[in-house]
């Protein structure tokens, strides 16, 4: 009740006390009235940034690199005395929605959009909040942008596994049709490219995910489809694919980082989670959300929109070693056993 504005018959230092906590936390559960959110946070002097997640993440299940961008902004917010509020999901924004946006929007200091959007509703956020920036994802002319250097990511990973005598890659690809997709595939065929090496398989899931289900199925399809000789070296999408992948070669008796290199295109916790520990090279995602919460707090009203790129960290984990020419015959012969029973 008091999220949703209700104060009569409600202790003042309970209500005070909930709202603190709310805003403190980033809390905005569906349903709780925007104006009421931002008439408290004037009242208590908390500026607040709205953050909007690309579809179908929700706060279940921001992301495991989403998670890392908002806590880099949140903790830069919370070093200047505002605090991030949660406006909702993509594919969950009416019109009804937006209309209170407007209603609200002089009560935030900005918007961050986190993840590739659709172009129509990045353009209204952007006309409705006025100091607005896209996180890993880039709309010229509409906003702010902060992303990854997956050029910078792609040519020190490429780089580390040729220098280990890699000559055989196989990409394995999540989240289909988004720029991030895109732009990882096309620098990692450049990148191999440069050093007269051809891109031996693509693994693509279609099914739009990410996750460690995706990388597990695409590592599967790899095995029958490579047969007796698969590629030596698997660059992910992400670090939860590689995860997966790992988990489908350990299954069938691979010797992960000796017979097979795994590594991953971003730079998130799970590179040291779990053994063996991820070979991964990305921008700092922390970092994407700092920045992004840095545009916001210091924009000036400047007509002119800053695009800035994040360069990225290579971090060479267990996953990748030296290659090995040791034959495979007899366990890529069981996969293919395995698929046909």
């Amino acid at each position: 009740m008091v999220l949703n504005g209700r104060a009569d018959g409600i202790a003042k230092k309970s209500y005070d006390n909930i709202w603190n906590y709310a805003l403190a936390n980033g809390y905005s559960p569906r349903g709780m009235k925007m104006d009421a959110v931002m008439s408290n946070s004037l009242q208590i002097g908390i500026a607040t940034v709205g953050y909007i997640l690309r579809a179908p993440l929700r706060l279940a299940n921001k992301s495991n690199f989403f998670s890392h961008v908002h806590q880099g902004l949140h903790d830069y917010l919370t070093d200047n005395g505002a605090k991030t509020v949660f406006l909702g999901s993509e594919d969950l924004i009416t019109p009804k929605d937006l209309e209170q946006f407007a209603k609200t929007r002089m009560h935030m200091r900005g918007l961050v959009i986190m993840g590739e959007v659709d172009a129509s509703l990045a353009r209204k956020l952007a006309a409705i909040f006025g100091r607005v920036v896209y996180a890993s994802a880039r709309l010229p002319g509409v906003c702010h942008s902060v992303v990854a250097n997956d050029e910078d990511a792609t040519e020190k990973l490429v780089e580390h596994l040729h220098n280990l005598g890699h000559r055989r890659y196989a990409w394995l690809g999540g989240s289909p049709g988004t720029m991030r997709h895109r732009i990882r595939l096309d620098t990692l065929k450049a990148a191999l490219q440069r050093r007269g090496v051809v891109l031996e398989h693509i693994e693509d899931d279609l099914t739009g995910g990410a996750d460690r289900r995706e990388g597990y199925d695409c590592a599967m399809s790899l095995l029958k489809r490579s047969r007796s000789s698969p590629s030596t070296a698997w660059v992910c999408f992400n670090g939860l694919m590689a995860r997966g992948a790992i988990t489908c070669l350990l299954k069938n008796g691979y010797e992960v980082g000796n017979e097979i290199s795994v590594a991953a295109l971003d730079y998130t916790r799970v590179r040291e989670m779990e053994w063996p520990t991820l070979t991964s090279s990305g921008a700092i995602p922390e970092e994407l959300g700092r920045i992004a919460a840095e545009l916001i707090i210091n924009d000036s009203e400047s007509s002119y929109f800053k695009d800035i790129v994040i360069p990225a960290t290579l971090y060479a984990g267990e996953s990748t070693g030296p290659t090995s020419v040791k034959s495979k015959t007899v366990k890529a012969s069981k996969v293919t056993s395995e698929a046909t029973d």
